[in-house]
């Protein structure tokens, strides 16, 4: 049965189809029914479309008190199996007669209704086939009103979600009569995390546990009652546990300093997040031997241990254990300066393992470090980013053929040359921020091997679409399994990696210290002539004579002609043949300086046209953007492309124009477009997803190509660009562009500010000179008439 999850119901708006106006819009995709901003009793729908399964109804601060009885009774009710009713606001109860007519409801979700304290004890009369109960978020909704409607009633119920209840409460007890209104339902799913203090103090509710596959008890406080012990048979079916970040006591104590399994587990666990479960004051050095009895963790596959400040794992295992079933964990961000390669060894399956935003560069011994990965033969996905690496040894992966993502972003690589023996499925070697300044061929030749064996060797689809699956911090890979999911309320890093699934094997050097010269000359053409895709390959950049230049064809030649010269002259005996070289390297600086002195003197004349008041050209750029990135563009991009070109051109003057300020009130849209068009050397377009989807953005763009117009793409990473239209596909795809990102609150764009204005001083430079040349003054003047 597909679920909604309560704080992530979303629908594209696109394809919903409009039944109500008004402030009241309710919606229909296939068997679902929206209906949005509910504020009356008459606002509910009364009856509902055919086929209708599923009805999601959210509401507003003015509904008052209690939800109208009788709202379900059409017949058009009974076919519905799932309800959610989300964020009304001021209703604090909930009648008896309330969810009469919903006869076979399975789902019923009632959260976000911050005001909530009430609900009927025979509420839930109605809904005798009920299967999944989710109050979530009723911050005001006390324990004991719960278990008094569950009580007697609800006996197919298995999913219970208590998210965040009785917020304003010093603690939830379960007792005797949560026991009472629990024990006969046999729950498999039990979420009652972000809880501030859950006491245990009645043994029965230890035997309801023992029903429990999924268990979600996370940033909650968990207590036990004196006397109560707790016993290994009690979790003997929990197949998830997530103890992120709660603080439990007694018995239940998960601390990695006295790490107790065999009575805390079951031999049915398999997923255990346990992240932030120690004192963030205290690290943690482990240097111990371990004792397993029972095989308690051989059904164990994902381990979270992350964020627990743990500097050394120097741990060794004895007794009867089995990890041959773990094949994701997690130790990321735990300040780790030592791991022992037999500890990783242990777990022989191990797939994904995230290491990433650690201390691993004081691991001293480059021999446990060279073996750190040696007994992990099926490992596909190694996260090794923030760990300020300066040096890989090159044996590092040797054992590891199935890899398929390397990340080592993030760190202080100055040099990489690493063994990929056989490591035909490799997909991604992640080496973005380093401080690399080109790669050895060696290593350059292995990726050339692993692409042409995956372009010519036969390839299973079935495999390159799950190359990037199983998300290690991402709890969906559970949510199939028990349908509900997991703790809506949590939130997690998502890696940029897993953004892409490519279908050969790609490399990231961006943000490194690449240099262009001689010395580099073969990396350098390496990157032009591969087939091999290179991420953001169009903005890579490197360090050419004293600036820094786009990595293209055009550095590249320029790159090879000056190393060619300088082979020349260093080997070149025969005076002869030293004054030919002389008389042609004589010519090519000639012509360099003549080329350089047009360029100033074109700069001169242009400045002198821009300050000029009564020139034709007012701006030396129209910026053109779509309204919804107004903030972006606003506070980060205008000022300092305003500023940039003001210092170049030596004014006070706005260079830049923009349909915000510029446009005049009360003329036609189209007429002012062309205006500020025609008035501008460059356009520069602000692509974004929402510019690509505004009509009057589109037509400032296509307009000014169409006119001829030099344009500078400033473009936002990561949009898609897939549907748009022919034009604005060619622009991209045929001029290279800057990139820039905006992500909580931080803005950055490569190039550098500079090198952009450098570009577009350079193209209005060159769009002043064809204007100038090829229609002169009158037949300028002449087309600003006639446009």
């Amino acid at each position: 049965m597909e679920v909604n999850i309560v704080f992530f119901v979303s629908f594209t708006a696109s394809i919903l189809v409009p039944i109500v106006g008004a402030s009241v819009t309710c919606t229909v995709k296939f068997s679902s029914y929206i209906c949005k901003n509910i504020a009356n009793k008459t606002d509910f729908p009364i009856s509902l479309p055919e086929n209708i399964r599923k009805v999601t109804l959210f509401g507003t601060n003015k509904l008052d008190r209690s939800f109208p009885n009788g709202l379900f009774r059409n017949p058009t009710w009974a076919n519905v199996s799932e309800l959610s009713i989300l964020e009304f606001s001021m209703i604090d109860f909930i009648e008896e007669e309330f969810l009469a007519g919903l006869i076979n409801l399975k789902f019923l979700s009632i959260s976000s209704c911050p005001e909530l304290k009430e609900i009927d004890p025979d509420v839930f009369h109605s809904t005798p086939d009920l299967a999944a109960l989710h109050l979530d978020g009723n911050l005001f909704l006390k324990l004991p009103v719960v278990e008094q409607a569950l009580n007697g009633k609800l006996d197919k119920l298995k999913y219970l979600s208590l998210i965040g209840i009785e917020a304003i409460g010093r603690r939830v007890v379960l007792g005797e009569r949560f026991t009472e209104a629990i024990g006969t339902k046999h729950l498999t799913y039990l979420d009652m995390s972000r809880v501030r203090a859950i006491i245990v103090e009645h043994a029965a509710v230890q035997q309801i546990l023992s029903n429990v596959k999924y268990v979600n008890v996370s940033f909650s406080k968990l207590l036990t009652a004196d006397g109560i012990q707790l016993k290994d048979s009690y979790f003997r079916n929990i197949e998830f546990l997530d103890l992120t970040s709660s603080t439990s006591i007694g018995q239940y104590s998960f601390l990695l300093e006295d790490l107790n399994v065999s009575r805390v587990l079951c031999e049915k666990i398999k997923y255990l997040f346990a992240q932030q479960c120690t004192d963030p004051n205290f690290p943690v050095r482990l240097n111990a031997t371990y004792t397993f009895e029972n095989d308690v963790l051989r059904s164990l596959k994902v381990l979270d241990l992350s964020q627990n400040n743990i500097e050394v794992l120097n741990i060794t295992f004895s007794g009867s254990f089995d990890f041959s079933a773990l094949q994701t964990l997690n130790l990321s961000s735990n300040n780790l300066e030592y791991i022992s390669p037999c500890l990783l060894s242990s777990f022989p399956s191990l797939k994904i393992l995230d290491l990433s935003n650690n201390q691993l560069h004081k691991m001293q011994n480059m021999d446990d470090v060279s073996y750190l990965f040696s007994g992990n033969k099926d490992l596909e996905i190694i996260y090794l980013n923030k760990n300020y690496l300066s040096v890989v040894p090159s044996n590092l992966f040797l054992s590891n053929i199935k890899l398929r993502v390397i990340d080592l972003s993030d760190n202080k690589l100055t040099d990489f040359n690493i063994y990929l023996h056989n490591t035909w499925d490799l997909t991604l070697i992640d080496l973005r921020n380093n401080k690399l300044k080109s790669l050895p061929a060696a290593f350059l030749g292995q990726l050339e091997q692993i692409y042409l064996h995956q372009t010519t060797a036969e390839r299973n689809e079935a495999l390159l679409k799950s190359i990037l699956l199983n998300q290690l911090q991402d709890k969906n890979l559970i949510s199939e399994k028990y349908k509900y999911g997991y703790n809506s309320s949590d939130t997690f890093l998502r890696k940029e990696v897993l953004d892409i699934t490519p279908p050969n094997v790609m490399l990231n050097v961006l943000e490194n210290r690449l240099i262009c010269d001689c010395e580099t000359l073969d990396f350098v053409k390496w990157i032009v002539y591969t087939k091999i895709g290179i991420v953001n390959r169009l903005i890579l950049t490197c360090k050419y004579d004293t600036e820094e230049a786009l990595l293209n064809n055009a550095v590249m030649e320029s790159v090879r002609d000056n190393c060619r010269i300088a082979h020349i002259l260093g080997n070149a005996i025969p005076s002869s043949v030293v004054l030919v070289v002389s008389i042609f390297v004589l010519g090519i600086a000639i012509h360099f300086k003549r080329r350089k002195a047009r360029q100033l003197h074109d700069f001169e004349i242009l400045k002198r046209e821009m300050l000029d008041d009564k020139t034709q050209f007012n701006f030396v750029v129209f910026v053109s953007y779509c309204s919804q990135d107004y903030h972006v563009v606003d506070n980060f991009i205008l000022p300092s492309l305003n500023e940039c070109l003001k210092e170049a051109f030596n004014t006070r003057k706005d260079l830049v124009c923009t349909g915000a300020d510029n446009f005049v009130p009360g003329m036609r849209i189209i007429d002012e477009i062309h205006r500020c068009i025609n008035e501008s050397l460059v356009i520069v377009p602000v692509i974004t997803a929402a510019f690509l989807n505004s009509r009057w953005s589109l037509r400032e763009c296509v307009d000014a190509i169409e006119r001829h117009r030099q344009v500078v793409v400033l473009m936002e990473q990561h949009t898609d660009t897939s549907g748009t239209i022919a034009t604005i596909k060619h622009l991209i795809g045929q001029y290279t562009r800057a990139s820039w990102s905006y992500n909580e609150g931080q803005f950055a764009i490569r190039p550098s500010w500079n090198t952009i204005c450098a570009g577009i001083i350079q193209t209005a430079i060159e769009s002043f000179r064809n204007r100038r040349n090829l229609h002169g003054n009158d037949a300028m003047e002449l087309e600003h008439l006639v446009e």
